[in-house]
């Protein structure tokens, strides 16, 4: 599975928890990827199922120690 590479890209930076950032580098070491690449087909997911909404479900769910779970 790879994301298409887009024309022009811009970087970004974003503070994650200590746990989510653990899974996604365990996520990325599994499937010979790097972080960059999980987070960005991450976006991309998540515009493809959101992307033309004005008001988004931005409220995260409650978690314990940063996990998503």
């Amino acid at each position: 599975m790879q994301a298409p590479a887009p024309k022009k890209t811009i970087r970004t930076s974003v503070m994650l928890p200590e746990a989510i950032h653990s899974r996604i580098q365990m996520l990325a070491d599994a499937n010979d990827v790097s972080a960059a690449w999980i987070i960005r087909a991450a976006v991309m997911q998540f515009l493809a199922e959101h992307g033309e909404e004005t008001k988004l479900p931005l409220r995260l769910p409650k978690t314990k120690e940063g996990s998503l779970t």
